[in-house]
């Protein structure tokens, strides 16, 4: 095998694991039928259609029901959605 055949393996080892990661967030993101996602490591809190929720790791993800129980358990809007 030449080296090309070896870069190919590497490329192709490191989109499955990507796609995987990726696939992991959005199902988690999912599972929440709750308007807002809280990101508790950051502490804020984001529409579940916002991108920054499908960047966040699925064990810091907390669903929601509404702004005021986001804010009342100390977090704050996202500044891109603007919740």
């Amino acid at each position: 095998m030449g080296n090309g055949a070896l870069t190919l393996k590497k490329i192709l080892l490191v989109a499955s694991i990507l796609i995987a990661t990726m696939a992991t967030a959005f199902a988690a993101a999912a599972l929440f039928d709750t308007p807002y996602i809280g990101n508790s490591f950051r502490k804020t809190f984001h529409y579940r259609d916002c991108g920054s929720v499908q960047q966040m790791w699925a064990e810091h993800q907390v669903p929601l029901e509404t702004r005021e129980e986001a804010i009342s358990k100390g977090y704050r809007p996202c500044g891109n959605c603007r919740p």
